[in-house]
């Protein structure tokens, strides 16, 4: 394509698209056309790796012709079946049953959206149904400080993250949604250190049940990584006793796995690595490898058996049957390729680098997260971890070099998180060799920062 014809796409997306977390009227110039494997190209042609897998959903990378194939097939057989008045595609039966094989035992119930926050915003929804069909007033939702669930209202009311930011014009929030202290170890706000504090932001979540009532509370909502926060993974010790404290008052347990599930982290699902069950489970991204917008909650029986007989609302995509299709198809590469278990093995190699190589660096606080779900904290100085004045534009600066570099990478900012993380989450597919390419572009970029 032509300079002309690129510099005039690229003024048109400014002047009338609107962008997500991008200034109206702007545009970065970033013009995205192809892709295959772990890399994108642009309309120029010039190649980069993924990172992130664009906003953590691009699990299988690019290219992945079966899924294509099944959603094609699909496609030219049933375009579009609705899923009210107890319609069914066979798609979307199928779906169920592939999911089935694959959460956690006892979520074996389904309702299908067609993504992270339409799933997000029918969990709040099934838990206050749940308790309002057992005769309670239980509505309560409680959700952890930088968190982030969607941007729905009901899901901009249960986020922690952003300072305000994403809800911003849209008014007030939905009561009943309260919120306490995260698990960010590295910027604890109760001032404590671990593991001499004892998890003491997970017992808070007995204390706030009490103090609101637990004949009030309806649900703890969590992410079992924080992700738009920067890839923060909870200690060890953290989901199983907030699990027993939901059970101990009679609290619904959901977990947003809406970026964490797929393998993202090392296990199929997050929540794996604790041997929790929650009672409620929000999926998308992962379920199509954002090949078709897609998502799904996930009940147990005893939500299940308490919600028959009533009407639930939906949405007109919900279980779609190209998406469905898309779905099953990836969920069987999943398994059958062994992403998850390539996820772990890779992951660990990274941080393991990470650790080794960043951590000693001047301006890197730390390295953390699960899988290939890692973050790495930008401070300027390590004794106090504050992050570098905004107006140094350090984080812009830093994706802006590496994307020079051939390297696609995103940041958690602490305009709306608590410090500037980069995003380490690339596709799930990537080899070790490609990791230490994204390491060997990242590096020098990182090992130029100046403490202050």
């Amino acid at each position: 394509m032509i300079e002309k014809e690129v510099n005039e796409l690229i003024q048109w997306d400014a002047d009338h698209i609107l962008h997500g977390a991008f200034p109206v009227g702007q545009t970065s110039g970033l013009i995205v056309e192809s892709g295959e494997g772990i890399y994108f190209r642009d309309i120029k042609g010039k190649e980069y790796i993924d990172g992130t897998a664009q906003l953590t959903c691009v699990n299988l990378g690019y290219g992945q012709q079966e899924i294509v194939d099944a959603a094609y097939k699909q496609m030219q057989k049933l375009q579009y079946c609705t899923t009210f008045l107890g319609i069914s595609n066979p798609p979307m039966i199928e779906c169920g049953k592939r999911l089935a094989q694959l959460t956690p035992e006892g979520l074996d119930y389904f309702h299908f959206t067609s993504g992270g926050s339409e799933s997000t915003e029918t969990a709040y929804r099934l838990a206050r149904f749940y308790w309002s069909t057992k005769g309670s007033q239980k509505f309560k939702i409680i959700s952890l400080y930088d968190s982030y669930h969607g941007i729905a209202l009901g899901s901009c009311s249960a986020n922690g993250l952003g300072r305000g930011f994403f809800s911003r014009g849209a008014g007030p929030t939905i009561p009943g949604f309260i919120h306490i202290p995260n698990y960010h170890c590295y910027h604890c706000m109760m001032g404590l250190k671990y593991p001499g504090c004892g998890v003491a932001c997970a017992h808070f979540l007995e204390e706030a049940i009490i103090r609101e009532g637990a004949d009030t509370v309806a649900a703890f909502v969590v992410e079992p990584e924080h992700g738009t926060a920067g890839s923060v993974a909870p200690p060890p010790e953290y989901f199983p006793i907030v699990s027993k404290i939901c059970a101990k008052h009679d609290v619904l347990l959901v977990v947003d796995e809406v970026m964490t599930g797929f393998g993202r982290t090392g296990k199929m699902f997050a929540v794996e690595h604790w041997n929790i069950i929650p009672d409620i489970m929000t999926v998308a991204k992962g379920i199509t490898a954002a090949y078709f917008p897609m998502g799904a909650v996930a009940i147990n029986q005893k939500v299940h058996e308490a919600l028959k007989g009533g009407m639930l609302a939906s949405y007109t995509y919900s279980g779609h049957p190209v998406g469905a299709a898309a779905a099953v198809k990836t969920m069987e590469i999943y398994v059958r390729d062994k992403i998850v278990e390539n996820a772990a093995k890779v992951g660990k190699y990274a941080k393991d680098r990470l650790e080794a190589e960043f951590k000693p660096l001047p301006c890197v606080g730390d390295i953390g997260g699960l899988g290939l779900m890692l973050g790495i904290e930008i401070v300027s100085n390590k004794e106090t971890r504050k992050p570098f004045p905004l107006e140094m534009n350090v984080i812009p600066k830093v994706l802006k070099q590496a994307l020079e570099a051939g390297l696609w990478m995103r940041a958690a900012s602490s305009r709306i998180a608590p410090g500037d993380r980069i995003c380490f989450t690339p596709p799930l597919i990537i080899t070790t060799e490609q990791i230490d390419r994204m390491i060997d572009i990242l590096y020098p970029i990182l090992s130029g920062l100046k403490p202050l």
